[in-house]
């Protein structure tokens, strides 16, 4: 889960293209402070999965389906994009949380 809110804007390093995938790196060392491999980061909107990271930043695959449906599929290396690590149960969400309960009512 995300908030919505941008950690920091990343750079987009590398692009290597595959058979079915490209395989992006994003400099970005904020948005990569205590990720791990298999972690969510959303790049742009577009969640991904870190599949390496340093200290710098980090490689997600993207599948062709995904960059059908986003605008992945336009990036270029030196462009911009947002980046945000997924909610943590200690991050706040700088909204309140509830619950509600659904109910059905009979009529006789």
């Amino acid at each position: 889960m995300f908030t919505g809110i941008i950690e920091e804007i990343g750079v987009v390093t590398t692009i290597e293209t595959g058979a079915d995938a490209i395989r992006l790196g994003i400099r970005g060392p904020l948005a990569v402070e205590g990720v791990r491999h298999g972690d969510s980061v959303a790049v742009s909107g577009v969640c991904l999965t870190v599949v390496e990271h340093t200290d710098e930043g980090f490689t997600a695959d993207v599948m062709a389906q995904t960059l059908r449906m986003s605008t992945l599929d336009r990036v270029t290396i030196g462009d911009l994009v947002n980046l945000e690590r997924a909610a943590q149960v200690a991050t706040g969400s700088a909204g309140t949380s509830c619950r509600a309960t659904s109910t059905a009512r009979r009529r006789s």
